[in-house]
């Protein structure tokens, strides 16, 4: 059986290379695949020869060596047995973990209004909770709980079949029941049944996009024992969270196979410098960098960890600056800004410049708003806007230190074309500004969630000011996706600026057994890490 979405790419409006533009689950397995299960996957061109599902077999010529090859290759595998022994992975271990947000529960039906604290619960919760499905940036979709699905073709009705021998923390075995039970928990209008070892939805409404939105953290699998004891599936266990302090345990029995290290101790409230300086000093092995910090760790020979570009840097203008009358100096201000040099000198190489809300690899289409080059603006044109209209203030929010960089290098961007820009950092109450600079989180999901809610992260007031367009429908084609964009960045009311990935910086003793600290779309991936020469943790085991 196959399922088509409509998130097809016209080929006049997107590129193929976002795996995001199509879906087809297929019962048949992938060759090359990692998966056992039924193999869902993204019937897109992005599946070149360069992914990972295509894989080199050797010819039986290439099997054939002779006797005096064969005894090299021995003593060649001999000497290299010993010398990777020596950085063979191995189990026990605290992993010290820093951030600078409070978090105060995993949960995921509970909200928090704090977008930092938000942030990094999103982080660390796959850590303890899973997902039926899960998004992986090369290849769309990928299996989780779930390892196969299918749904009819208006989406009115859908089928997970879930992964069988998957052991909850508290060591019982996961059922299927509890998996509905969580399910409706979550809080959308569908009806949740299950038919055996098959999770069974049904929208209120179609909902040809159902798969993406149970890859959102919110719909976790989650075994409530008690208002207190939450219980899941994911490779660690809470086994406290307290003030300040989050300390997770090795799930033992976990599905994918038990981490390396035996505890997580995770310290918030701690500030970008205190945490460089702990990495520094050796009191902490995974902290928060910023851009600016890379160079330096990597001069004390230290590793640099990051996700995709997800955090999106953009101008909004207020109000009385959202005018017809007030264009030219918006369009001004937008060719006055030299987006690669931000990134290339300022993030030292480790940011991507933006002219679109979506990256590419979400949307496949970002090329079609790229202006070749930077075309600064004309004397003549910045002398016929009125010199009071050529005098903004952008504020910033006073928390965020490297949007306050960014400002201070708009305002040298300004200057040099004709404008004057002050940047604004306000402890408390000041003057309204012209414009501000936000950071908005981006969404690794299909092009017209992760647009919707980049829209919704820049609040309604903003989006009145810069479209009147209706917003987008739940199984809107990618067509209307690269529409809405448009038209939202027509006036230059919103002007995209640069994404900058997640940064972290690893300490001396860690070292990650896939080469993947951080995934692609930052969920931390502690897992994976392993502390060399870390003595055995000699507490008992669950």
């Amino acid at each position: 059986m196959h399922f088509t979405s409509t998130f097809r790419a016209s080929a006049s409006a997107a590129s193929s290379r976002s795996p995001y533009t199509s879906l087809v689950v297929s019962p048949e397995p992938v060759e090359g695949s990692n998966h056992e299960q039924d193999g869902s996957s993204f019937d897109s061109p992005a599946l070149s020869k360069r992914s990972s599902f295509y894989r080199l077999r050797p010819s039986g010529e290439q099997k054939r060596q002779t006797r005096h090859t064969a005894t090299c290759f021995v003593v060649a595998g001999a000497v290299a047995i010993a010398v990777v022994g020596a950085a063979r992975p191995q189990y026990g271990g605290t992993l010290r973990v820093e951030t600078q947000a409070i978090v105060r529960t995993l949960d995921p039906v509970t909200a928090t209004n704090a977008a930092a604290a938000s942030a990094s619960r999103n982080r660390l919760r796959p850590l303890v909770f899973e997902t039926l499905v899960a998004v992986d940036p090369a290849r769309g979709l990928q299996p989780l709980l779930a390892r196969s699905w299918e749904g009819d073709a208006r989406g009115t009705r859908w089928r997970f079949h879930l992964r069988s021998g998957v052991v909850l923390h508290d060591g019982s075995v996961l059922e299927p029941w509890q998996v509905a039970t969580a399910l409706r928990t979550s809080g959308n209008a569908w009806t949740v049944a299950t038919d055996g070892d098959v999770i069974v939805i049904e929208p209120s409404n179609p909902q040809p996009a159902l798969p993406w939105e149970l890859a959102d953290d919110r719909h976790a699998v989650v075994v409530r024992r008690s208002p207190a004891e939450l219980v899941g599936t994911g490779p660690f266990r809470i086994e406290r969270l307290e003030a300040g302090r989050l300390s997770l345990r090795a799930h033992d029995g976990y599905w994918s196979g038990r981490p390396f290290v035996d505890a997580v101790r995770v310290e918030m409230g701690r500030g970008l410098a205190a945490q460089l300086t702990d990495l520094e000093l050796g009191r902490a092995d995974f902290v928060e960098a910023q851009p600016a910090d890379a160079r330096r760790l990597a001069q004390r020979g230290l590793q640099v960890a990051g996700s995709l570009p997800l955090d999106l840097f953009v101008l909004v203008f207020e109000a009385r600056r959202a005018t017809p009358s007030g264009a030219a100096i918006r369009h001004l201000l937008t060719t006055a800004l030299d987006r690669r040099a931000m990134c290339e000198v300022l993030l030292q190489g480790r940011a991507e410049p933006a002219e679109a809300l979506l990256p590419a690899w979400i949307s496949g289409y970002a090329s079609v708003f790229v202006t070749p080059g930077v075309q600064r603006p004309s004397q003549s044109a910045v002398t016929a806007v009125p010199a009071e209209q050529r005098a903004l203030t952008l504020r910033v929010d006073p928390s965020d230190p490297l949007a306050r960089s960014i400002a201070e290098r708009i305002a040298v961007d300004a200057r040099e074309a004709g404008l004057t820009v002050t940047v604004q950092v306000p402890a408390g109450l000041a003057p309204l500004p012209d414009l501000r600079l936000l950071r908005v989180k981006l969404e690794a999901t299909s092009p017209n969630r992760a647009l919707t809610r980049a829209m919704a992260a820049l609040g309604s007031r903003a989006m009145a000011l810069a479209t009147t367009e209706p917003p987008l429908a739940a199984d809107a084609p990618l067509d209307a996706v690269l529409r809405l964009e448009r038209a939202v960045l027509e006036a230059s009311v919103v002007i995209p600026v640069l994404r900058a990935p997640e940064l972290y910086g690893l300490g001396e003793r860690v070292e990650t057994w896939d080469g993947r600290a951080v995934s692609p779309t930052g969920a931390l991936n502690l897992a994976s890490l392993w502390i060399r020469t870390a003595p055995p943790d000699t507490g008992p085991r669950r």
